[in-house]
């Protein structure tokens, strides 16, 4: 029983030298839209591509073990979906990534009305994407992001 506080010590000491190592200056990633397009499929699913930029502004890399987004374009809620095929982004880099997914049928009905009322050449759009890292020091990351996406 005398050697219980000598243990709890370095315990309590080896915990403390762990948080430290811990980068302090550690940002968020961030995500970005980069395109939306249709995806050419036989089905009647409308599906999009939607392409991400992936920021990592961080000297050591993120190994991303999952995204998770969702995508809302003139505030209402259009796209939401999942990868677990994405690559490892190095420190100070970006990568984009290309994901596929199928669109609520009901808001996407909801969207083309709107659209057909509007004299706009943008429409405003929210991404919130969810970051899954396979490191225990840096835990899933939320992003979210806003923009304009030009009608041509």
């Amino acid at each position: 029983m005398k050697f219980l506080p000598l243990l709890f010590a370095m315990i309590l000491t080896l915990s403390l030298g762990g948080c430290a190592s811990m980068p302090s200056n550690y940002e968020q990633a961030k995500v970005d839209v980069v395109g939306i397009s249709k995806s050419a499929t036989d089905t009647a699913v409308l599906q999009f591509t939607i392409q991400l930029r992936i920021v990592n502004p961080n000297p050591e890399p993120i190994e991303l073990k999952g995204l998770y987004y969702e995508l809302s374009i003139d505030g209402i809620h259009v796209v939401n979906g999942t990868s677990n095929q994405i690559p490892s982004i190095e420190g100070y880099s970006d990568t984009v990534v290309s994901v596929s997914s199928a669109a609520n049928l009901v808001n996407s009905v909801r969207l083309a009305a709107r659209l057909m009322e509007s004299t706009s050449t943008e429409l405003p759009y929210q991404l919130r994407a969810k970051l899954g890292t396979t490191s225990k020091w840096m835990p899933a990351t939320t992003v979210a992001e806003s923009g304009v996406l030009p009608l041509y």
